[in-house]
């Protein structure tokens, strides 16, 4: 893990092989067809990549929508792709706080429930920019369906008991400070 709050190209590893699993496991807990993430790529972007206005400092992480402009012809639609932008310094620090430093644990439950949002907005049709009152509930849904996903999942029973359902701030999103706790 990097010292200056940012992750190391060897974290940015760990992150990909938790993000190659947490697909699958998204995709086979919402039946989706085996070509939905060719079909809908999304980026994994870090805290040091993007600009801080696409981030809550309260998070481990947020999805960001690009909207596609529409060929010359004006014949294909407007598209919508999704980014996940990680808070790696959150991240990091939630991982020193638990006494459990195992990234790619933290990082499979942070980019399933990200990828759960990035379904949910694209095949379910839930609003993007939904109002605060609604996407507390996206959110609390969210977490239920994550932890019913990385149900099993060896070694996933300590983040999900460290960030239950109860856990969230005011913003939505999913209270860093409630990482607290061994392994």
């Amino acid at each position: 893990m990097g010292s200056l709050g940012y992750f190391t190209k060897s974290d940015r590893g760990v992150i990909q092989r938790a993000a190659f699993l947490a697909e699958g496991l998204t995709q086979r807990y919402f039946g989706l067809a085996d070509d939905l993430w060719r079909r809908n790529p999304y980026g994994i972007f870090t805290l040091k990549e993007v600009n801080y206005s696409l981030c809550n400092p309260n998070a481990f992480a947020n999805v960001v929508r690009f909207r596609s402009r529409r060929d010359l012809s004006g014949s294909r639609p407007h598209k919508d792709r999704y980014g996940i932008v990680l808070h790696d310094p959150n991240i990091l620090l939630a991982l020193l706080r638990s006494g459990c430093p195992d990234l790619w644990t933290l990082g499979l439950f942070v980019l399933t429930h990200e990828l759960t949002h990035i379904v949910r907005f694209g095949e379910h049709g839930v609003d993007f920019f939904a109002s605060a009152e609604d996407r507390e509930a996206e959110e609390l849904a969210v977490h239920e369906m994550t932890s019913e996903i990385l149900s099993g999942v060896t070694n996933t029973n300590h983040v999900l008991d460290l960030y239950k359902c109860g856990d969230y701030s005011d913003t939505g999103s999913l209270d860093i400070s409630s990482s607290q706790g061994g392994c």
